[in-house]
């Protein structure tokens, strides 16, 4: 990505261009830190199966007003996922995708539920 001060309206030589250019600079940065801190921060979900299907799993969190979660189960031991089914429930380990449309899960615990 290029970006040209020349571009950037009221913008002209000089001190301009440097200010111009530090912005750039430190919006690129936060960007950049704030992408890395959310792939590399653990993240728990606790829910039940909704489906699995190849690689992936599908968990309804039990926090109210939270909607489904995609899990990504390619990083994730297939001891640890392979006799779930519908209905079980897990607690889901793993870093949230740099889209953030799915969870990379790292661990997957089955969970005993008592009444």
């Amino acid at each position: 990505m290029t970006t040209s001060v020349d571009a950037v309206p009221g913008i002209h030589g000089g001190a301009g261009q440097a200010r111009a250019g530090a912005l750039v600079a430190a919006c690129t940065l936060a960007m950049l830190v704030d992408v890395g801190a959310a792939q590399e921060d653990l993240v728990h979900v606790d829910g039940r199966v909704l489906w699995i299907a190849g690689q992936t799993m599908v968990v309804a969190p039990y926090a109210i007003g939270s909607g489904s979660i995609n899990i990504d189960l390619a990083q994730a031991s297939q001891d640890e996922y392979m006799r779930l089914t519908t209905g079980d429930s897990v607690t889901v380990t793993g870093t949230i995708a740099q889209e953030g449309n799915r969870v990379f899960a790292t661990s997957i615990r089955g969970r005993s539920c008592t009444p």
